[in-house]
């Protein structure tokens, strides 16, 4: 995880109730946002290359 922390950030914008909406399933499963949405971009892709 180490090298995850050396990338330099990527600036993300959203709508209001998108990233509260992150913010809040974030805090419930116990993850950071940037976890969060990386898990899900993560689920995604892998749904996508399962469906071509």
């Amino acid at each position: 995880m180490k090298n995850e922390r050396q990338r330099p950030p990527f600036g993300l914008r959203m709508p209001d109730d998108l990233k509260m909406w992150v913010k809040m399933k974030a805090r419930m499963e116990g993850r950071s946002m940037n976890n969060l949405i990386v898990r899900l971009l993560k689920e995604a892709m892998e749904k996508d290359h399962a469906e071509a």
